[in-house]
């Protein structure tokens, strides 16, 4: 799933040396909120687990793409279905206790403390990035793929022990959990999640920011760029409104909020969000404004 280099690949620096041996340990953690943010590499990690996860939770689509993917492969010795069932993903690690979850982090020689990890996240707007700079940079031992445990065991120690402190992760969870519901058409219960992923997003981009697009460039790693996400939150609201006219109100509040909050996005975007405002404001019955 992950396409992290091997720690016994040769090193991309081109030292002729193996990766662990070399580049892996010269990580330098990151300090400072401004540029404390995944790389580009974990919207694939993001994206691609929640994929795997999927397909781990419909048999039916799993076996469909295997079977496909076996009519083209020429490697015998690969089974998709194996490799999908086989790694890890968010559920799993969810049903695993807060001790099980370090024992098995202590058993592949990955010094965790609480305390410290408490502290080192306050740094951090991303667990994945703080599973980067601190624990993949030690010198762990993992099979196949129980290397992604380790991220992915950060993301949920830190929804555990530090749920107050907002990050990427969180925000993309409701993101996907909004999804959802909407394609339900719980339009109410989807919108109601992206308000909260709404005011995480607020609370963490900081106020020298005024774009969507460099919105997206603070908080990248997301499954969904912020960017479309925006403009899918405003004609919810519109859907959510048909079954509690409340959700007009709501609307028109999340339209100023952007317009004030990311004024330099693009004028399409801007113009959208006064559009929407001025349909919600027709609805309620107020013309002039």
């Amino acid at each position: 799933m992950s396409k992290k280099i091997g720690r016994n690949e040769p090193c991309p620096c081109g030292s002729g040396k193996k990766y662990k041996h070399c580049c892996l340990g010269k990580k330098v953690a990151t300090t400072d909120r401004s540029t404390s943010k995944p790389e580009n590499q974990d919207i694939n990690r993001l994206s691609i687990m929640r994929f795997q996860q999927k397909l781990q939770d419909k048999p039916e689509e799993l076996e469909k793409m295997g079977q496909q993917i076996g009519k083209f492969s020429t490697d015998k010795d690969i089974c998709f279905k194996d490799f999908i069932l086989g790694g890890w993903t968010l559920n799993k690690v969810r049903k695993m206790s807060t001790s099980e979850i370090i024992e098995k982090l202590e058993s592949m020689h990955i010094d965790f403390e609480i305390e410290r990890f408490k502290k080192q996240a306050q740094n951090y707007i991303s667990a994945i990035q703080l599973a980067e700079d601190h624990y993949y940079t030690q010198n762990f031992q993992a099979k196949g793929q129980d290397e992604d445990f380790i991220w992915l065991a950060i993301i949920e120690l830190w929804n555990r022990m530090i749920p107050e402190k907002w990050n990427m992760e969180m925000i993309d969870d409701l993101t996907q959990e909004g999804y959802e519901d909407i394609g339900k058409q719980n339009y109410i219960g989807g919108v109601e999640k992206w308000e909260k992923a709404w005011n995480m997003i607020i609370s963490i981009v900081p106020p020298h920011i005024k774009s969507v697009t460099d919105a997206d460039k603070f908080i990248s790693g997301l499954t969904q760029s912020i960017f479309n996400w925006c403009q899918d939150f405003e004609m919810e609201f519109a859907n959510a409104a048909v079954d509690d006219n409340a959700f007009h109100m709501k609307r028109i509040k999340y339209c100023q909020d952007f317009c004030r909050i990311f004024p330099h996005s693009d004028e399409s975007i801007i113009k959208n969000m006064l559009r929407a405002e001025a349909e919600s404001r027709t609805e309620l019955g107020d013309m002039e404004k």
